[in-house]
C-alpha cells in the first residue's frame, strides 16, 4: 500500500513509523488513522520485524486530531450520525493488541491525540523539544485512546486529573519527573538512543519479547493471584521453545569462552 500522511521503512528488523504531515504538526484525519492501521497490520504479521519506533516527521510529533475534522462535522452533521466514527474502537486497539514493541520517539509538540498514543506505546523517549498536553477539555470533548487506563496508571489518579481537568501544556524535563517517559535527550540524539534500544530489543527472541509484552499487559488488569498462575504457565511454554535451547547455548558458549580467557596463563 502506498501511505499519503504516514511513512514506513523496514530496517535491521526495526519497522519505523512516522507521522508524515509535517505542514500542519502531523495532525490525525482520517486517511492517518487508517493508514495508521493498515500499518500495524501489515507488520505484525512480519518476522522480519521485531519491534517499531513511532516518531514525527518535521518539527513535531503529532497536534493532535485535525481540528478542520471537528469543523467539518459540527457545520455539517446537525444530527450527529457522522461523528460515530470518532468512537470506533478498532483505531485504539490496533497499537493497544499490537503484539510487537513500540517505543514512541516523540521529537516535538504531542497534543491531544499526540499525547495519547503514546501512551499506548510500551516506552516513550522524549526530545528536549517536546511538548505536552492532554487538551481535550479545551475544544470541549473527553480524553481518548484509553487515556483514562494508562495515565493514571503511569503517574497516579491525582496527577492524571491535574493534567486532563486543566489542560495545560508541559516541558519534556517535566513528562520526565512524572513519569510520562522512560528520557530525555538532545534533539538531535533522540533518534539514535530510540534506534540504539530497538536494536537492543531487536536481538532478542521474537517468541520471548512479545510474551513479555503480553504478561506486562495481562498484569495490569489482573488480579495478582492471576499474575501467578498465568506467568507460570507463559514461563513453562517458553522453556519449551527453540529460541529457548538457542540462547541458552549461546549464553553458555560465551560463559565458557570468558572463562577459558579469563584462566589463560600470561606470558
Amino acid at each position: 500500500m502506498e501511505y499519503k500522511t504516514i511513512e514506513l521503512i523496514r530496517e535491521e528488523k526495526i519497522a519505523y513509523l512516522y507521522l508524515n504531515r509535517p505542514n500542519v504538526l502531523n495532525a490525525l484525519n482520517e486517511t492517518m488513522k487508517n493508514e495508521l492501521i493498515h500499518a500495524l497490520k501489515e507488520t505484525e504479521y512480519d518476522d522480519d520485524v521485531r519491534v517499531m519506533v513511532l516518531s514525527g516527521r518535521g518539527r513535531g510529533f503529532c497536534a493532535g486530531a485535525d481540528l478542520n475534522r471537528f469543523i467539518e462535522l459540527q457545520e455539517g452533521d446537525k444530527d450527529h450520525k457522522k461523528k460515530s466514527k470518532f468512537g470506533s474502537v478498532n483505531f485504539p486497539r490496533a497499537f493497544v493488541q499490537y503484539p510487537k514493541p513500540i517505543i514512541a520517539a516523540i521529537n516535538g509538540p504531542s497534543y491531544g491525540f499526540g499525547f495519547t498514543v503514546t501512551l499506548t506505546c510500551d516506552i516513550r523517549l522524549a526530545s528536549e523539544r517536546a511538548k505536552f498536553s492532554c487538551a481535550f477539555v479545551r475544544v470541549g470533548v473527553t480524553p481518548e485512546f484509553c487515556s483514562t487506563y494508562f495515565l493514571p496508571r503511569l503517574i497516579g489518579y491525582g496527577k492524571a486529573a491535574e493534567l486532563i481537568f486543566t489542560a495545560r501544556p508541559f516541558d519534556a524535563h517535566e513528562a520526565l519527573e512524572m513519569g510520562v517517559v522512560n528520557d530525555v535527550f538532545p534533539h538531535r540524539r533522540l533518534m539514535t538512543e530510540a534506534r540504539k534500544m530497538a536494536k537492543q530489543i531487536a536481538s532478542m527472541s521474537p517468541p520471548a519479547i512479545q510474551k513479555s509484552k503480553e504478561l506486562l499487559r495481562h498484569g495490569m488488569q489482573s488480579t495478582l493471584d492471576q499474575v501467578i498462575q498465568h506467568e507460570a504457565t507463559v514461563f513453562l511454554d517458553a522453556m519449551k521453545t527453540e529460541e529457548h535451547r538457542f540462547a541458552l547455548d549461546k549464553l553458555l558458549a560465551q560463559m565458557k569462552f570468558k572463562k577459558t580467557n579469563t584462566h589463560r596463563p600470561k606470558k
